[in-house]
């Protein structure tokens, strides 16, 4: 009712959206969580890097887990947590930041956003979508009129599904856009350090799947493929580890098992987590584009030519034509 409630109120300019000081990519969803949107702000913001830009990642920030999972994964850009996102965009662009990337804005129309991307999960749209507080969901289907473009992610799903409910969705959208991606465990490297490992390494191994993360039976079942005996040990959606949590983890696991868990709830437990067996893994999870790219590599051009046209109008205005 209050997301609602809201959205009436600037439909209607009753409310008004502030400006950004940068062209601005915003990443959203309709649901909670478990679409895998912090990973899809993670490949959009190294693609803009891809393209000369330093990006400036803007987010609300719960307990600090998404903003140092985004500075580790993203490391050439300029990360900011604050509930104000315009405060937040203007210190990012203070920083050095030459474009925005908003993570977890499609409800947050307190600023006005260049190009919007929902992120919604091929696994979670079939069924029930209740709204909150009864249900997982944010908004209903309507809310894609207000981005540019619909993204689905597969984790578990066939990549035929996700294509064919973008194909659906698109539709919806103001751009009428649908980009599907695999979200695919890429391998795995141990918590604190970077060396990496390939994902034989869970193969017929006992693994405890410890999270705080929305959807967790689908970071379970990706696991499942990799031929890993799995237990889920799950909590909240952003909670806050205590010891009790790791020794419970690591007792679960024994001495000859293995517990695995995400880059988001890597950032909370690389100081908590003891030395020696059982190892904790960290699921390195890979953003890969299926079919075809030209759709997302338009959106992102477009962003990426607003953004040096800001910063560098004369390299960015096309050649002068002879008199």
């Amino acid at each position: 009712m209050a997301v609602a409630a809201r959205n009436a109120a600037y439909d209607m300019g009753l409310r008004r959206s502030r400006a950004l000081p940068l062209p601005s990519l915003g990443v959203g969803n309709l649901a909670v969580g478990g679409t895998g949107k912090t990973p899809v702000t993670g490949y959009l913001a190294r693609e803009l890097v891809r393209r000369g830009l330093r990006p400036g990642i803007v987010l609300r920030g719960y307990g600090g887990d998404e903003e140092r999972e985004h500075a580790a994964a993203v490391p050439e850009a300029i990360v900011v947590a604050d509930p104000d996102r315009q405060a937040a965009a203007v210190r990012a662009a203070a920083a050095g930041a030459e474009v925005l990337v908003l993570d977890d804005c499609l409800q947050r129309r307190d600023v006005a956003v260049d190009v919007m991307v929902a992120v919604v999960a091929a696994e979670t749209w079939s069924g029930w979508r209740l709204p909150l507080p009864a249900g997982a969901w944010r908004e209903g289907a309507g809310a894609l009129g207000r981005a540019d473009a619909v993204l689905v992610t597969c984790k578990t799903a066939a990549t035929a599904e996700g294509e064919a409910l973008a194909t659906r969705l698109a539709p919806r959208t103001r751009g009428a856009l649908g980009i599907t991606v695999r979200l695919a465990p890429a391998g795995f490297h141990p918590l604190g350090a970077r060396e990496p490992v390939g994902p034989e390494v869970v193969r017929g191994r006992d693994v405890v799947a410890l999270c705080a993360i929305g959807e967790p039976e689908l970071f379970a079942a990706q696991l499942e493929r990799l031929d890993a005996r799995v237990t889920l040990a799950a909590f909240g959606d952003h909670h806050a580890y205590a010891g009790a949590d790791v020794a419970a983890a690591r007792a679960r696991a024994g001495v000859a098992g293995l517990v695995v868990t995400t880059a988001k709830d890597a950032v909370k437990l690389n100081q908590m987590w003891p030395a020696g067996n059982p190892q904790c893994l960290v699921m390195e999870l890979e953003v890969r584009p299926a079919g075809t790219v030209a759709a997302l590599d338009a959106l992102l051009d477009r962003v990426a030519a607003a953004a040096r046209a800001t910063t560098n109008p004369e390299a960015a205005a096309p050649p002068s034509r002879p008199s």
